[in-house]
């Protein structure tokens, strides 16, 4: 997560200078599935050769629909990162993408900004952008139409730039081919191969030591065709059949699936795996899922808190349970394979195509209408709204208005999604009069200006979802919303007032108004229901009577106000908070509602000296005075944050402290650092050096993975000296144990000192890596600009080691 101070800091009368933010690097592996067959890794074998030679600009991979044309092109994308040779894009095209379209996602991954700009100019600045990156790789996965390369701004040919792209139509290969071209096939696995990667998907399973079983395993196998994503998916969805006669059912079941293209032949074992499923409440979070658009990045917490508000986890006895529980379906929704994992981590995920193709045609089934993402200019006609809709999704279109032509009669329909539609300016006052039985209405990031009154009569309505609706100045009254649940208008900057009868809704739990300048703080105490509350700012009073408030947002302006409120029971009840104390806001962090963040701005701790929560995880200090440590003393009553306190922080962000001198004072001994993560530290000028050998040596930096540190006119050196409080005492190099000095510290720096260009006779550029020794598992260091003084990164020496081998360990100004 890279979360930076929101303002730049001016020094003296010269101009401001704000944060480096870190480069974007293209080179990023990608999250996998393993190649199975000969045939498979002869093509990355050929692929990685054809990319070498410089007769070859053009590949075009073609195959049928779940044959693994993503999963070799994210192999090819890993061996070329491996390689560190090429700048490598990955970018998913997904099907209807104009060449305006296809333009923008590219220079996304460039770090482009061409809005606004029209084709041809756009085609020139990505021309351009490639042209300064030379040896690039860009990878097209998933074209459904060709266009011509110059018309996007593709040099294709020119310094050393390479086109990869995949698609199930060979015709597309086909129509971009030139003379630099070639075109490969990705062909079915064969009966064996298919037969290990059924078994491998399938696990270890001791129904197969049973006479026959095995054998009919085979045939059930050789039934996917020799499709990779339909082996996936029929294995998994047989982990659970544990009799001969489920296995014989299951093979009965495909033998009647007569298809003749294998093309076909996807969708149905698709859609038989997922009518094996059990869990009616996973089928349902799945389905779920089709309503976003194609190749729509899901973001686990997002997506939880929509199963949620749809009543999907119902049952379970409270928000936090219910998020518990979401959390753990969609790691099964991954580990089925009915979501595709985008990163390291349980955090964010897509569906396959194919598999959202199959998702939507058992959604219409259920009366679900899924037009999201279609790029349509206006509302589905009058035939496709009907009696039986449950669900209509017509998110991230590019709708306009909805006109008072009628009203669509849709007593069924629960959910209606119209999020991103940023067009869509206006709604005709008829429009939801005939859906009495609405709960879920989503307008969210769209240009609307007034909601129309007949949302006043949505008498179930449980959430009304507004946020980002930068224009909007007027929502009716909701005095007859009396099951709504859930508000948000966050980031309506023209919404003056909150709607009338919102003081009565008595069944409101989560209140989100971040960036309105609405005030709510005259309707709290009606609110008393509360759960989860973020907002603009709040006085500590109010907030000490909502005694069921789980999950916290907002400003309290002073620290006496703060202090009183941390100090009181609503306070201790807190599960999750971002609490900024000071008079104007920092930007958004990174929040997730999964951590515990305080952020101080402006304050003047010499006149009033704040109570840090025990609990605290995330830490800012902006331009505030009185303060020199963090912990200046082992007292809990002559220190600024106890030991206790500062041992639970997991992030820490210093910025604008002209009197910080350290985190912990010289002579304090403390484990006190040992969950530290990630610690950000700018314009702090008193900082002479920032750990001590002692500190590191004790485990106080164990699990630190990031350090960035920038415009710190008088740091001298990042790791070294001893403990005493005489800043200008070297005291005794720490003799390192041999045991400890293993592992590695990347340096990336953004204007390096001088003295670093000769140092060891390396050459460091800027976001290159340097390795050192340190007695820590590897952690990423960046020196910024604003340096000058720094004249070493860390000093030691090392028992046993040689005069070179201690080099490498002391980085210093020679």
């Amino acid at each position: 997560m890279s979360v930076f101070l929101p303002h730049p800091v001016s020094r003296g009368g010269g101009a401001s200078s704000s944060r480096t933010v870190p480069v974007a690097f293209s080179n990023v592996p990608l999250v996998t599935g393993s190649l199975k067959g000969r045939l498979f890794e002869e093509n990355l074998q050929q692929i990685l050769s054809l990319l070498d030679d410089d007769d070859v600009a053009t590949i075009g991979i073609h195959g049928a629909g779940g044959i693994g044309k993503t999963t070799l092109v994210t192999h090819v994308q890993n061996g070329l990162c491996d390689r560190c040779s090429r700048n490598v894009y990955f970018v998913t095209v997904s099907h209807g993408l104009t060449v305006s379209g296809l333009q923008l996602k590219i220079a996304k991954k460039l770090d482009l900004k061409i809005d606004g700009e029209d084709v041809m100019e756009a085609a020139a600045m990505i021309y351009g952008a490639f042209k300064n990156r030379r040896d690039s790789v860009l990878i097209l996965d998933d074209l459904w139409e060709s266009f011509r390369p110059s018309d996007v701004g593709l040099p294709v040919g020119e310094g050393g730039f390479k086109l990869l792209l995949t698609t199930r139509n060979k015709r597309v290969c086909l129509e971009i081919n030139n003379e630099k071209s070639r075109i490969i096939e990705v062909k079915c696995l064969s009966d064996d191969e298919s037969w290990d990667l059924f078994r491998e998907k399938l696990g270890d399973s001791a129904i197969l030591s049973q006479a026959g079983v095995i054998d009919i395993a085979r045939k059930v196998a050789k039934k996917c065709s020799g499709l990779p994503l339909a082996l996936e998916h029929i294995a998994i969805s047989m982990r659970a059949a544990d009799t001969v006669e489920d296995w014989r059912t299951v093979l009965a079941d495909m033998s009647s699936m007569i298809h003749d293209v294998v093309e076909d032949k996807v969708l149905p074992l698709l859609r038989y795996s997922y009518d094996r499923l059990r869990d009616q409440r996973l089928k349902d979070c799945f389905l779920y899922c089709s309503l976003f658009p194609e190749d729509h990045v899901l973001h686990r917490t997002e997506l939880v808190d929509s199963w949620i508000r749809e009543g999907l986890l119902d049952g379970i006895e409270n928000r936090e349970r219910q998020r518990d529980k979401g959390f753990k379906i969609f790691k099964e929704l991954i580990n089925r394979s009915l979501l595709k994992a985008e990163g390291n981590k349980y955090l964010r995920a897509k569906m396959h195509d194919l598999v959202r193709e199959m998702a939507v045609k058992v959604g219409k089934e259920k009366g679900f209408l899924i037009r999201a993402g279609e790029k349509m200019r206006d509302i589905p006609g009058e035939r496709e709204w009907n009696e039986d809709l449950c669900k209509v999704s017509l998110m991230y279109n590019h709708i306009r208005s909805i006109s008072p032509d009628g009203a669509p009669r849709c007593p069924n329909l629960s959910t209606l999604l119209l999020n991103t539609n940023y067009s869509l300016t206006s709604i005709s006052g008829l429009f939801f009069s005939l859906m009495d039985g609405l709960c879920v209405l989503d307008l969210s990031r769209t240009g609307i200006k007034k909601l129309p009154d007949s949302v006043s009569n949505l008498k179930n309505l449980t959430a009304l979802l507004l946020r980002c609706c930068y224009s909007l100045n007027y929502v009716p009254s909701v005095s007859m919303l009396g099951k709504l649940r859930e508000m948000d208008v966050s980031y309506c900057e023209e919404l003056r007032d909150l709607p009338h009868g919102m003081e009565g809704l008595v069944n409101l739990k989560f209140l989100h108004s971040v960036r309105c300048p609405a005030p709510v703080s005259g309707i709290l105490s009606g609110l008393s229901h509360l759960e989860e509350l973020t907002l603009l700012e709040a006085k500590g009073q109010d907030l000490m009577k909502l005694m069921h408030l789980k999950r916290l947002r907002c400003r309290i302006r002073n620290v006496s106000e703060f202090n009183e409120y941390v100090m009181s029971q609503c306070f201790a009840s807190l599960h999750q908070y971002e609490l900024t104390v000071g008079t104007r806001p920092l930007n958004d962090w990174d929040f997730l509602w999964e951590r515990r963040y305080v952020g101080f701005v402006e304050c003047r701790f010499e006149e009033d000296s704040p109570i840090v929560p025990e609990n605290v995880e995330g830490l800012r200090l902006y331009m505030c005075s009185g303060v020199e440590y963090l912990v200046s003393s082992a007292s809990p009553d002559s220190t600024f944050i106890p030991l206790q306190t500062l041992g639970n922080l997991v992030e820490l962000h210093l910025s604008g402290l002209e009197n910080f001198k350290g985190l912990v004072k010289p002579g304090v001994a403390s484990h006190s650092l040992s969950n530290l993560k990630r610690i950000w530290i700018s314009f702090c000028d008193g900082i002479k050096k920032l750990f001590t050998w002692s500190m590191v040596i004790r485990g106080n930096l164990q699990n630190l993975k990031n350090l960035d540190i920038e415009d710190c006119r008088h740091l001298e050196e990042v790791i070294g000296g001893s403990d005493s409080d005489n800043d200008d005492d070297d005291g005794d190099e720490y003799q390192i144990k041999d045991e400890l000095a293993t592992s590695e510290v990347g340096i990336y720096h953004d204007e390096a000192p001088r003295w670093m260009g000769d140092m060891l006779g390396v050459r460091l550029i800027k976001d290159e890596r340097l390795s050192i020794f340190f007695p820590y598992k590897a952690f990423r260091l960046r020196l910024g600009r604003g340096l000058p003084n720094l004249k070493r990164v860390v000093r030691g020496r090392q028992n046993g080691r040689e005069k070179g081998d201690t080099e490498k360990l002391v980085i210093s100004k020679a």
